[in-house]
């Protein structure tokens, strides 16, 4: 994918309320999450050696808010029926649910481990204390995230090049790839990629290239401006 999401999380804060006696049973547990989200714009481009460029001013941060009733709280007893409980709830929040949250867009714990894991911590030394049984919670979690979503010219490029140029270099192709020089019949590369100029590579070799430099490695065709950020057409 040419746009990836980078998610750090800013702030995170908890607070876990008792709302009724033990035995009470009119109501029960529930948890509330409210995420605050700021997102930024960042894009690496040709030449660049792939480090991300800001590009675009951040958006106006918005907050968005989701309560789900626990008619059964053993749930937090159980680490990852909590993790999973707090995983749905996040990726089911308005605006959020359009954003990729998946464990390897995060730059370090995600948001729904690190909560599940006090959710969990709390319920088992209540559970301890004999608190836990019969007992109703409040579970609020407070959450601020910095988005950034970085777009990568070179992949976007090998894309448009892919879908955009007439290919005439067949996997099984006894040509060679103009960078590793390896027959694309051997078959132990990515499937082979032309250029508007003509030539072929293999994809990944001339993916690596395209962080280093703007132009075709053989024959040196200028290919700067045949793609652009999302958020830049967008803008002009």
């Amino acid at each position: 994918m040419a746009v990836e999401a980078r998610i750090s999380i800013a702030d995170l804060s908890y607070k876990m309320v008792p709302e009724h006696k033990a035995g009470d049973l009119t109501t029960c547990s529930s948890v509330h999450i409210r995420c605050k989200v700021t997102v930024k714009y960042a894009s690496r481009r040709l030449r660049g050696n792939g480090k991300p460029v800001r590009d675009r001013q951040p958006d106006k941060s918005w907050t968005t808010d989701e309560s789900r009733p626990v008619p059964d709280h053993s749930i937090f007893l159980r680490y990852e029926d909590t993790r999973r409980a707090l995983q749905e709830m996040l990726a089911s929040m308005p605006r959020l649910r359009d954003l990729d949250l998946s464990p390897d867009n995060w730059e370090a714990e995600p948001a729904a481990e690190r909560a599940a894991g006090t959710l969990h911590r709390f319920a088992r030394g209540e559970n301890e204390q004999g608190r836990w049984t019969g007992a109703r919670y409040r579970f609020e979690v407070h959450l601020s995230l910095e988005v950034t979503l970085v777009f990568s010219e070179p992949r976007a490029l090998v894309g448009a090049c892919v879908e955009g140029t007439m290919q005439t270099v067949a996997p099984g192709s006894d040509e060679a790839c103009g960078i590793c020089l390896e027959e694309f019949s051997k078959g132990r590369g990515s499937d082979p990629v032309n250029l508007p100029c003509e030539h072929a590579f293999h994809a990944h070799c001339v993916l690596a290239c395209f962080y280093k430099g703007n132009t075709c490695p053989v024959c040196r065709h200028d290919l700067s401006g045949l793609v652009a950020a999302p958020w830049t057409k967008l803008a002009a």
